[in-house]
C-alpha cells in the first residue's frame, strides 16, 4: 500500500542540527514510562532534588512480571523544588500521578563537559546494569517500551536488529536521530551487543540514507545492511523486516537468520543507549519532532522530560493558527491528545499540531462490508470481524481469538476503512485482553 506523504529525503535535507529545548519554570514527570510498569515516588512535597537524582521506581505489576530485584527508575530531569503529587493526564490518554517539580539549582549534566568513556573493559552485566539504573527505554514498539537492559536479562537474544527509520511514514524522529547522530547510534549498537553477546548485527535503513555507505564499510564483526523502500507501507514491523531480510541475499553472505526472538531497536533508543553508558547521563531528557501546519517552522528539540506541550509551543514562536488536533507518534502509529498541558515521557517522539482545515470527517459509521480492511492487512486477519465481537461485547470464538495477537498493530486496516472504524486500536485492546487471559 501506498500513502501519500512528503517524501523522506527531501525532510531530511532540510535539517543539520538538534537544539535543546529551553528550560521551563515548572517541569511535571508522570509516574508512567514504561508498558504495563507502575511507578512510586520516593521524594515527597518540598524535598530539594538534584538533575538525575532518582524520583520514582517502579512497583510492577501482573503484565510486567518483574521480581523485586528488577526495579527501574525515573530520575530528576532538573534540579529544584517539589511542588507537589499530582493527578496529570499523560500523552497516552490516561490519568496518572505525576511529580511537579519547580526547576532552581545547580545542573549536574546541561552545560557540563561529558567525558565518553570506553566500554572495551565493561562486562556484560555492568552494561545491563547501567541501562537499568539510567532509566533507558526501547522504543521501537512505542506501545510497549520496554528497558533493554532488563529485556537482555531476562531473554536470550542471538541477533541485535536496529531500524534507523520510522516505521509511522508521518513520523521522522528516527530518520532525524539516524541522520544527525550516525556515531553514536554505532556505538551505542556496539555497546548493546557487548551486553547481548550477539552473534550478529543487522541495520535497516531507508534506500535513500545518505550514510549508507558508511554504515556498509564499518569494520565490525556479523555487521550486515538491509536496505527497505519505505515509501511502501508498512514498512518498518518486526514481520515486515524478518520478511524482507529472507527475500535479500544477505542470509547466504552472512549466516544471519533474523527471527522474531532477535532483538528489536531504533536509532533514538541507541542514542540513548550512548548518552546512558558512554557518557553516564541519566535518561532525563530525549529527542521529539515538533510539525503541523500550526507552526512558523518543524524542528527536532532534545527536550527534558517532563516539560509540558504549551511551554514547548511558547518556545518555538507560538501558533501561526489554532490547533483542531494534536497529534502524539505519528498519524498512523499514534494517537491524539486534547491539552497543551499533557508532558513529554520517554515514550514520545513526534508531536504534529494540526489545524482544522486538514482534519477530515472523523465521524464513525456503521461497517459496509467492503472488505478493505481483510485485503489490505499483512497478517491477513479479519479486523472488522473482530471489531464486530468487541463492540458488542461476544464472546470471540478461539479459531478467531488466536488471530489477534497475529497483528502487526500498523494501522494499515484504518486507512482503508471507509466506515472509519477504530479497528486497529480495538484490536490493540485485544490484544491485551487475551494475553491477560492466558497468563
Amino acid at each position: 500500500m501506498r500513502l501519500n506523504y512528503q517524501n523522506l529525503s527531501s525532510i531530511l535535507k532540510n535539517y543539520k542540527v538538534s537544539q535543546n529545548s529551553f528550560i521551563s519554570k515548572e517541569f511535571i514527570i508522570p509516574l508512567e514510562q514504561e508498558y504495563a510498569t507502575d511507578y512510586k515516588n520516593i521524594i515527597q512535597k518540598d524535598d530539594i532534588v538534584k538533575e538525575g537524582q532518582i524520583i520514582a521506581i517502579s512497583t510492577g505489576n501482573s503484565k510486567s512480571k518483574r521480581t523485586s530485584d528488577e526495579s527501574t527508575f525515573i530520575h530528576s530531569p532538573v534540579p529544584g523544588k517539589v511542588m507537589d503529587i499530582l493527578p496529570v493526564y499523560t500523552s497516552s490518554g490516561k490519568q496518572k500521578f505525576a511529580v511537579k517539580i519547580k526547576f532552581g539549582g545547580e545542573f549536574s549534566y546541561l552545560g557540563k563537559k561529558i567525558t565518553e568513556k570506553s566500554i572495551e573493559n565493561l562486562t556484560s552485566s555492568q552494561i545491563i546494569e547501567q541501562l537499568i539504573d539510567k532509566g533507558v527505554v526501547n522504543t521501537y514498539n512505542l506501545k510497549k517500551i520496554e528497558n533493554p537492559g532488563l529485556q537482555i536479562k531476562n531473554n536470550s537474544f542471538k541477533n541485535l536488529v536496529v531500524r534507523f527509520f520510522d516505521e509511522d511514514s508521518f513520523r521522522f524522529t528516527d530518520s532525524l536521530v539516524a541522520k544527525l547522530f550516525t556515531n553514536e547510534i554505532i556505538k551505542g549498537a556496539q555497546i548493546l551487543a557487548k551486553a547481548m553477546n550477539c552473534y550478529g548485527i543487522l541495520f535497516v535503513i531507508d534506500q535513500s540514507f545518505e550514510k549508507k555507505q558508511e554504515l556498509e564499510n564499518l569494520n565490525i564483526s556479523n555487521l550486515r545492511v538491509l536496505q527497505l523502500k519505505t515509501k511502501k507501507y508498512p514498512c518498518g514491523t518486526q514481520k515486515q523486516i524478518e520478511q524482507a531480510f529472507k527475500k535479500s541475499g544477505l542470509k547466504k553472505t552472512s549466516n544471519l537468520e533474523i527471527t522474531k526472538n532477535d532483538f528489536f531497536t531504533d536509532s533514538s533508543t541507541l542514542y540513548e543507549v550512548y548518552k546512558a553508558v558512554i557518557c553516564s547521563v541519566p535518561s532525563i531528557s530525549h529527542l521529539v519532532h515538533f510539525s503541523g501546519n500550526c507552526l512558523y517552522s518543524s524542528c527536532l528539540l532534545d527536550v527534558k522530560i517532563g516539560t509540558t506541550l504549551n511551554d514547548i509551543v511558547k518556545q518555538i514562536g507560538g501558533f501561526v493558527k489554532e490547533p483542531s488536533v494534536i497529534v502524539i507518534n505519528g498519524l498512523i502509529y499514534g494517537n491524539s491528545v486534547e491539552s497543551l498541558n499533557v508532558p513529554v515521557t520517554k515514550s514520545v517522539k513526534s508531536v504534529e499540531f494540526i489545524s482544522k482545515t486538514k482534519i477530515t470527517d472523523s465521524q464513525i459509521y456503521s461497517c459496509v462490508n467492503c472488505g478493505n480492511c481483510r485485503y489490505v492487512c499483512p497478517s491477513r486477519i479479519s479486523p472488522d470481524i473482530l471489531y464486530s465481537y468487541a463492540v458488542n461485547f461476544k464472546e470471540i470464538p478461539e479459531v478467531l481469538k488466536n488471530t489477534v495477537q497475529d497483528c502487526e498493530e500498523c494501522g494499515s486496516c484504518n486507512t482503508v476503512c471507509p466506515a472509519r472504524l477504530p479497528l486497529s486500536k480495538t484490536i490493540s485492546y485485544l490484544k491485551d485482553t487475551v494475553y491477560e487471559e492466558k497468563n
